[in-house]
C-alpha cells in the first residue's frame, strides 16, 4: 500500500480511486466496472495494493454476475492481503448463492478461526450456521470456543452446534449445550432461541431446566407460556431441589410479574404479597411491596395500593424502592383527594438529598394539578423546588410558570414563560404547546407586540424568541431569522453548520491520509457499507461539511443507523442546540431520515394514522435498522416482541409469523401501523396516550391518564410516572414536530 502511494505520489498522477468513487455516486455502475477493469489490466502494481480486484467483485456482484464476482474476490484474496478477510468473506458468500454451502462453511469457519475484522464477525456468523444448515460440515464448528469472537457471536456458535447434535440424534448433547446457555444468560436472543429449541424437543425438561426456559421466556415476554411452564416446574420440584436451588425467589417473582403483565392484578398482588411475607432480605420485601401496590393500582385498589407503597417505604426506608414508593403514595393520596398524607410524603422526600430527582417530579405533578384546577397560591413554590433539580426540564418549568402566570391574569408574564419555554427546547411537545398558548386570544396581542420588539434586539437569545413565535410569514418574525443568521454567519462557530454541504471526492482528505485499516482501503473504494467504522476518521465532525458529506454517503449506502449516529454528534456539537430550526434541511434532515417512506405512507394511509408519528416511532425504536434486537428479543424497525406481534398479525389478516420475519421492514412497518391504529381507538386518537402507550403498555398509560384532571396533553405528559416514558414521549412528538416540517406539505 505504501509502495503503491509512493508510485502515485512520484508519478503526479492523479489517484484512481477518486474517479471511481465519482462513478458510483452518479450510479454510473458498468463505467465503474470498466475503469477498474482497465486500470487492473494496465496498471497490475497501482491495481493490487489498492484493492482494485475487489472492487471488481463488488461491481460484478451488484449486477448480479455471482459467478464471476466469485473469481473476482479469489484473485482478491492473494493480490491484496489487507483485504483477504474481506474477501473471503465474499467469496464465501458467492459460493453459497452459487449453490456451494460446504465450501461457504469452510471458507467462513477459517475466517472466523483467525483474525476477524470486526465488522465482519457478526455477519460471518449468521451464514456460518445458515450454510452449515443448509449442508456444510457441522465438524466446522469443533474448535469454536478457541475462536476469538465477542459473546453474541459465540452464543450462536453454540446454538448451531446444539442443531448439529440433534441432528445427527446426540439429543442428550444436544440438550446440554442449550442448557448451558440459559445458565449464562436468559435474557439475550440466543437464550431466546434455546428455550425455543428445548420447548420444542421430547421429553419436557426436568424441573431445574424448566425453571430456566420458563425464566428465559418472562425475560423475553412470553407471559403466558412463561407462566405454565414456571407453575409445572414448581410443582415437581423435589424439596431436596427447593432446598438447593438458586432459582426459587427469581421463579416466584417472575410468574409474580407475569400476571402483572397479563392482566391478572389481583392474582398478582396476592403473589407479591406471598413473597414479600417470606423471610427475604428488606430489599427484596420493598420490591414485592412495591409491585403489589403496583398491581393494586392498576386494579383500582387505590387504597389499598397506597398501604401497599407505605409498607414499602418501611420496609427498606434507606434503600431503592424507598423514593418511588413515597412518589407512588403521594400520587394516590393526592388524586383521591386527601392531601395531607400527600403533603407527608413529600416532606419526607424532600429531606432526602440524594432523592432531588423524585422530589422535583412530585413537585411539578402537585403544581400541575393545582395550575389545571385554577388553584394558584402554592404553585410557584413547587415549581421553584422543581427547577432548583438540574435535571428537569428548563422547558417543563418554564411552561408551567407561563400557564400559572396566566391563571392569575399576569399575561406580560405568561408570555415571558411561553416565550422562554419555546426557546429553550423548540420541538419539545410542551414547547409546542406554549406556542398555542401563545395563539390564544387572551395572549396574542401581547405575545406579538412583544415579540415584535424583541425582533430589533441585539440579543440573539430574544430574536431566537421573536422568530419562533412569529414564524416566517411574519415580516418581523422573517426580519429575526435573517438577524439570526446574520449574527451565526460571523460566529466562526456556527458558520460551518449554516454553511454545509456535500465535499465533492477530489477534495476529501481521504486521498492524503495513510491508510492502514482494511476499513480505510474499503472507504477509499467507495464500499461505505463496510467502510463505515472509520468513517468519523476520515470525515471528522470538526468539519461540519466533511461530516456532513460521511453522513449523506453512509445513508445512501443503506447505513442509516450509522449516518444517523454521525449527524447527532454534529449536531450535538453546534453551539446553541436550541438553533437547530435555522440548520439547511439537509443537515436536519440526515437528523431525520425518512427511509422506507413510501412503505410507511403506505401502511400510515391504510390504517389512519399519522405518517409522521409512524416515522419518528420507528427512528427512536430501531434507529431504522431492520436488524435491531433488543435486550427483550424486540425486533425489527418497529420493535415487537414475537408475541405481541402474533397478537397483532391475527388482528389484522397477516400470516403467522416467525422471529425472523420481524425483520422484514414491510412487515414491522405493517405491524407497526396497526398497533397505532388500535391505540388510536383505545385512546380517543390522543397522541401522547398512544406514544405512551407504545411504550409502556396500556394499561400504564391508562393509570397515568386517571391522574389528570384535565385532557390537557401538558398535564399527561408532566405525569407521566417512568423516567424512561417520558423521555420516549418527549423525542418521539418532537421528532414528529421535525418530520411533519420537514417532509410534510409546508417542507422543503
Amino acid at each position: 500500500m505504501i509502495a503503491a502511494l509512493l508510485l502515485l505520489a512520484t508519478t503526479a498522477a492523479p489517484d484512481p480511486r477518486v474517479e471511481l468513487v465519482e462513478l458510483q455516486l452518479e450510479r454510473r455502475w458498468d463505467a465503474a466496472l470498466g475503469r477498474v477493469e482497465q486500470l487492473i489490466a494496465e496498471r497490475p502494481e497501482l491495481a493490487a495494493p489498492l484493492g482494485l480486484h475487489f472492487l471488481r467483485g463488488e461491481l460484478l456482484a451488484a449486477a448480479g454476475r455471482q459467478r464471476q464476482a466469485g473469481e473476482a474476490f479469489a484473485e482478491a484474496l492473494g493480490a491484496t492481503p489487507q483485504l483477504a478477510p474481506y474477501s473471503r468473506f465474499r467469496l464465501a458468500q458467492s459460493q453459497d448463492r452459487e449453490g456451494h454451502p460446504e465450501v461457504a462453511a469452510g471458507l467462513l469457519a477459517t475466517l472466523l478461526a483467525g483474525d476477524t475484522p470486526q465488522p465482519l464477525i457478526a455477519p460471518a456468523t449468521d451464514l456460518l450456521v445458515q450454510t452449515i444448515d443448509r449442508g456444510g460440515d457441522c465438524r466446522l464448528l469443533a474448535g469454536r470456543r478457541s475462536w476469538q469472537l465477542p459473546r453474541p457471536q459465540s452464543r450462536r456458535l453454540e446454538l448451531a452446534a446444539a442443531d448439529c447434535a440433534a441432528a445427527g440424534g446426540d439429543t442428550t448433547t444436544a440438550r446440554a449445550v442449550l442448557a448451558g446457555v440459559l445458565q449464562a444468560d436468559a435474557e439475550d436472543d440466543a437464550a431466546w432461541e434455546a428455550a425455543a429449541r428445548l420447548l420444542g424437543a421430547e421429553p419436557a425438561p426436568q424441573p431445574l431446566l424448566g425453571l430456566r426456559v420458563g425464566l428465559t421466556l418472562h425475560q423475553h415476554r412470553d407471559f403466558d407460556r412463561s407462566s405454565r411452564l414456571l407453575s409445572e416446574a414448581l410443582a415437581r420440584l423435589s424439596e431436596a431441589e427447593q432446598a438447593a436451588t438458586t432459582l426459587l425467589d427469581e421463579a416466584r417473582y417472575a410468574l409474580a410479574r407475569n400476571r402483572f403483565w397479563l392482566g391478572d392484578y389481583e392474582a398478582a398482588a396476592e403473589a407479591f404479597g406471598a413473597i414479600a411475607g417470606l423471610s427475604n432480605p428488606a430489599e427484596k420485601v420493598a420490591r414485592a411491596l412495591y409491585q403489589q401496590g403496583r398491581s393494586r393500582e392498576l386494579a383500582g385498589s387505590w387504597s389499598l395500593a397506597s398501604a401497599s407503597y407505605r409498607q414499602a417505604y418501611l420496609a427498606d426506608p434507606d434503600g431503592r424502592w424507598a423514593p418511588a414508593a413515597l412518589v407512588s403514595t403521594l400520587r394516590i393520596e393526592w388524586r383521591s383527594g386527601a392531601e395531607t398524607p400527600a403533603l407527608e410524603a413529600y416532606r419526607v422526600l424532600a429531606a432526602n438529598r440524594s432523592w432531588r430527582g423524585m422530589t422535583a417530579r412530585a413537585a411539578l405533578f402537585m403544581a400541575a394539578s393545582d395550575i389545571v384546577r385554577g388553584q394558584t397560591d402554592r404553585a410557584a413554590a413547587w415549581l421553584d423546588e422543581a427547577a432548583r433539580h438540574s435535571r428537569t426540564p428548563r422547558v417543563e418549568v418554564a411552561f408551567w410558570r407561563g400557564r400559572l402566570s396566566h391563571r392569575r391574569g399576569e399575561t406580560e408574564h405568561a408570555v415571558a414563560h411561553f416565550l422562554h419555554a419555546l426557546r429553550a427546547d423548540p420541538f419539545h411537545p410542551l414547547a409546542r404547546q406554549a406556542g398555542l398558548w401563545l395563539e390564544r386570544e387572551e395572549l396574542a396581542a401581547e405575545a406579538g407586540a412583544r415579540a415584535r420588539r424583541q425582533a430589533t434586539s441585539p440579543d440573539p437569545r430574544l430574536l431566537l424568541e421573536a422568530w419562533l413565535a412569529l414564524g416566517d410569514g411574519d415580516p418581523a418574525g422573517a426580519a429575526a431569522r435573517r438577524a439570526l443568521e446574520a449574527r451565526f454567519e460571523r460566529d466562526p462557530r456556527f458558520r460551518g453548520f449554516l454553511e454545509a454541504r456535500l465535499v465533492p471526492p477530489g477534495d476529501w482528505p481521504l486521498w492524503r491520509a495513510r491508510l492502514n485499516q482494511p476499513e480505510e482501503l474499503l472507504l477509499a473504494l467507495g464500499i461505505w457499507q463496510l467502510g463505515s467504522p472509520v468513517v468519523l476518521k476520515h470525515f471528522p465532525v470538526s468539519d461540519v461539511s466533511l461530516a456532513y458529506t460521511g453522513s449523506r454517503l453512509l445513508a445512501a449506502s443503506g447505513r442509516v443507523r450509522d449516518s444517523l449516529y454521525v449527524a447527532e454528534i454534529v449536531a450535538r456539537r453546534l453551539p446553541d442546540p436550541t438553533a437547530i430550526g435555522l440548520l439547511p434541511s439537509g443537515l436536519r434532515r440526515l437528523l431525520h431520515p425518512f427511509p422506507y417512506r413510501s412503505q410507511i405512507t403506505r401502511e400510515a394511509d391504510r390504517r389512519d394514522v399519522d405518517p409522521y408519528l409512524l416515522a419518528a416511532i420507528v427512528r427512536e425504536e430501531s434507529r431504522f435498522d431492520p436488524e435491531a434486537i433488543s435486550g427483550a428479543a424486540a425486533r425489527g424497525l418497529t420493535q415487537f416482541t414475537l408475541p405481541t406481534a402474533r397478537r397483532l398479525a391475527a388482528t389484522v389478516e397477516l400470516p403467522d409469523l416467525r422471529a425472523e420475519d420481524l425483520h422484514r421492514p414491510e412487515l414491522s412497518i405493517a405491524l407497526g401501523a396497526a398497533y397505532l391504529a388500535e391505540l388510536a381507538e383505545l385512546f380517543d386518537g390522543r397522541e401522547e396516550l398512544m406514544v405512551a402507550a407504545y411504550n409502556a403498555g396500556e394499561p400504564q398509560a391508562q393509570l397515568w391518564r386517571s391522574y389528570c384532571y384535565s385532557d390537557d396533553p401538558a398535564e399527561f405528559f408532566t405525569k407521566v410516572g417512568f423516567p424512561q416514558t417520558r423521555g420516549y414521549l418527549a423525542k418521539v412528538l418532537a421528532s414528529r414536530a421535525q418530520y411533519t416540517e420537514l417532509y410534510g406539505a409546508a417542507g422543503p
